[in-house]
């Protein structure tokens, strides 16, 4: 055989190879764009959204929650849902006042809804409620964020299930089963999910090194993107709040009913005790002697403390109707904080210690709080309880 003949069959040769090699190639980017396809079709549904979300959230998942739901989105919403006609029922405030008090409340909402956003993932890593200092903090936005997360009923909204999802091209729907625990009311709140994938083909140009050859190719490749499919709305937020609040509101006016009698009676003793408590700090000299610093600090452990602790005793006797519990709690802790703040002066003002009158000052200003939220929250319902009964 000549070299010309032998030369042509080993180029037919490699010609063949290389040829079998592009299909071999060829097979093998479609295979694994198939398997991804496959994969993608699999997780990549609203289905499969929600499932990682509840999964999330029983494994302490944050980077997975955050991603399945658009936390900030969600939570303005729902703000907007809470905030929107707090004040409508009020007839104590003027129509300017209203207007006022709500442009305030559109003015701190990206401040509260990070908030917002931060106790809830901080919810979901560690398994507690905890407030956002930054924001609490002597309440500088003006509002009290610990009482309208209560109102919210986030804390208190157990998830039963999850059904009726339904995909409708770039959106889906389902609803939650939920149950408010205070009250056992049973609710389907309704969610929308978008898509945010870019699952396809794409084409761009690809030059690279395979069986020891360079080989070209017009670029066609396949992908998606891992976010997919969000939450991004509650839609019937609202009507959730509807339908909760009113029982609270029934529940909160018949305790109140139910211990009115003893507020009552000891408003009035504490009018009496801080009347003489009053008289006994009067001097001639403006200075106290330790005699008389020693009545007051056992006036204070002999008679205000104890009459604390007795209206304590008499309200625990009351029967807590369901939706109450958030205000008879307040009023315990608000009780169990005041008696720290007349211990700490008593010791004060015993030892003309300054340490603790510093320490008596700082805990009443966390029962000032305490008796701002209580005052809240009865006021809320007395405006709830003289709303005209409509057709």
């Amino acid at each position: 055989m000549d070299d010309y003949t032998w030369n042509k069959r080993v180029a037919a040769r490699r010609r063949r190879i290389r040829y079998e090699r592009l299909i071999f190639l060829i097979l093998l980017i479609f295979g694994t764009s198939f398997a991804i396809w496959h994969y993608a079709s699999r997780t990549k549904t609203p289905s499969y959204a929600i499932n990682e979300i509840v999964t999330a959230v029983n494994e302490g998942d944050v980077a997975t929650f955050n991603r399945r739901a658009d936390l900030l989105t969600i939570t303005m919403r729902a703000y907007d849902d809470l905030t929107g006609d707090m004040f409508k029922n009020d007839e104590n405030i003027s129509m300017s006042e209203r207007l006022l008090f709500e442009n305030f409340y559109v003015l701190i909402r990206s401040q509260m809804c990070a908030g917002a956003v931060k106790v809830i993932n901080t919810k979901i890593s560690t398994g507690n409620w905890t407030l956002p200092e930054e924001i609490l903090k002597g309440r500088q936005l003006g509002i009290d964020f610990e009482l309208l997360l209560e109102r919210s009923f986030i804390r208190n909204t157990r998830i039963v299930s999850v059904e009726n999802i339904e995909h409708l091209g770039d959106k889906a729907t389902a609803e939650v089963h939920v149950v408010e625990e205070t009250t056992n009311t049973p609710f389907v709140l309704k969610i929308t999910l978008e898509n945010f994938s870019n699952l396809g083909w794409q084409v761009a140009g690809r030059t690279f090194e395979l069986f020891g050859e360079t080989w070209d190719f017009p670029g066609l490749s396949f992908g998606f993107d891992d976010n997919s499919w969000k939450i991004v709305s509650v839609d019937n937020y609202k009507e959730y709040l509807e339908t909760v609040t009113p029982i609270i509101q029934a529940a909160i006016e018949k305790y109140l009913d139910s211990t009115a009698e003893i507020v009552d009676s000891y408003n009035y003793l504490f009018a009496i005790e801080q009347s003489n408590f009053i008289i006994m700090q009067r001097t001639s000299s403006g200075v106290m002697d330790y005699n008389q610093r020693e009545r007051i600090a056992n006036y204070i452990k002999d008679k205000i403390i104890p009459t604390l602790e007795d209206r304590q005793a008499e309200l625990n006797q009351i029967e807590i109707p369901a939706g109450a519990m958030y205000l008879a709690n307040l009023r315990k802790e608000s009780t169990k904080v005041t008696i720290e703040a007349w211990n700490a002066y008593a010791r004060g003002i015993l030892n003309d210690d300054e340490v603790e009158f510093e320490r008596a000052e700082s805990i009443h200003k966390q029962e000032l709080i305490l008796d701002q939220r209580i005052e809240e929250v009865v006021k809320n319902s007395a405006v709830a309880k003289n709303l005209p009964d409509l057709p």
